[in-house]
């Protein structure tokens, strides 16, 4: 069954949101679907950009599958032209071979692209869109309106809309139309880069009075709460310490630099600065806690983190978010907080940081819970769901 990726990306990116796109079109094209990939690369040197995007999330050399259909355009405004002819081309061109194709949205602004390209074509193709979050509601006013109008007409139109979690469709539900079919599919980790940062089977220290180190790996937007932790970190005795991978937006880390600096507690923060996928685990080596300590008071994210973190085999802290409920269990995979504030972050991390046991049970814990959720365990279901849905 071809899959054709519906989803705008100019290379070069090393988002998280371009980690995910790139792990999925790989994983669908590695599961045996033949699957076209459209980014925008450099006039010179495209192959080369793209071939080097893909190695360093662990897919060297590429999957036979995956087809790579690159847009010599950087400048949005072209690219966007490229994009959609590109895509209406092969739309008609699967459809008049008489391949049963899918395309696969991960926006939705190239869900609605895609369907209105369907309509276009005179091809009937169907549309399958993976929803990350309800964008409409982290906008305001017309914005906020125009997203909206987008969403229904995702939800109305497409034939299929996978969830990554159980609350994200339950937000959805009365606040959008009902889709014709719905899935629930846990977003996943790039099993090829991300790997457990020390073996689970060894023991922990025997005394506890040694440094716990911290984790925290990721945007550093407001809202994913890393002032919070730089503040819980103050509150918490000299034998933590933490490690912070991450350099997006680089005036965030300037300011979370900066506010280390105020609080004292530069000694004890390591700034890894932006990094790639691949590189992540090495700077997370001798790392005892991964903290998660989104601050929003909505619940609109697709916690990629929260999955790479089962990945590491790492315990977590996370603050008490539904989407990472619905997913980790108290005392098993994790530590939630009572809030989202930095005291309530302190009290779960020393819980935690006290515990030799506990911290040891978690990481044997999230390694077998890992394996649920690797990306390409995800591809090969949507794959088998599609073939039900649609048929082979």
């Amino acid at each position: 069954m071809p899959i054709l990726y519906c989803q705008k990306m100019i290379l070069p990116n090393n988002s998280a949101h371009a980690i995910h796109f790139g792990m999925t079109a790989a994983n669908f094209a590695a599961a045996g679907a033949p699957t076209v990939f459209f980014p925008g690369v450099p006039f010179s040197g495209g192959r080369a950009c793209v071939e080097d995007f893909f190695t360093h999330l662990g897919y060297a050399p590429l999957p036979e599958a995956l087809h790579v259909c690159a847009i010599p355009f950087r400048h949005k405004g072209l690219y966007g032209i490229g994009f959609r002819c590109s895509l209406w081309w092969a739309m008609r061109r699967h459809s008049r071979e008489g391949a049963a194709s899918i395309c696969f949205a991960s926006s939705v602004k190239e869900a609605v692209m895609a369907l209105r390209l369907r309509r276009l074509s005179g091809r009937c193709i169907p549309v399958v869109f993976e929803i990350h979050h309800l964008i409409s509601r982290l906008k305001a006013g017309a914005e906020a309106e125009k997203l909206y109008a987008l969403e229904r007409e995702a939800f109305s139109q497409a034939d299929m809309v996978v969830f990554n979690c159980e609350t994200l469709r339950a937000q959805a539900r009365g606040y959008l139309p009902e889709p014709k079919i719905s899935v629930i599919s846990p977003l996943g980790f790039n099993e090829r880069v991300i790997r457990p940062v020390r073996d689970p089977e060894r023991p922990e220290p025997e005394t506890n009075s040694g440094i716990v180190r911290l984790a925290y790996a990721g945007s550093l937007q407001e809202g994913k709460g890393v002032e919070n932790l730089l503040h819980s970190l103050a509150i918490l005795s000299a034998r933590y310490a933490l490690t912070i991978v991450g350099g997006q937006p680089p005036a965030r880390l300037n300011a979370l630099c900066c506010l280390a600096e105020e609080l004292k507690i530069a000694d004890r923060v390591k700034f890894t600065g932006l990094v790639e996928q691949s590189q992540v685990g090495k700077q997370l080596e001798g790392c005892d806690i991964f903290v998660i300590p989104l601050s929003t008071g909505e619940d609109f994210f697709a916690p990629l983190k929260m999955y790479e973190a089962l990945g590491f085999a790492l315990p977590i802290v996370a603050t008490p978010i539904p989407s990472l409920r619905c997913t980790l269990i108290e005392g098993e995979n994790a530590l939630f907080a009572a809030g989202t504030d930095p005291h309530s972050l302190v009290a779960a991390i020393c819980r935690l940081g006290d515990d030799l046991a506990l911290r040891q049970t978690m990481r044997r814990s999230n390694l077998n819970a890992a394996q649920a959720f690797r990306g390409s365990a995800r591809a090969e279901t949507l794959l088998k769901t599609f073939r039900q849905a649609f048929g082979a």
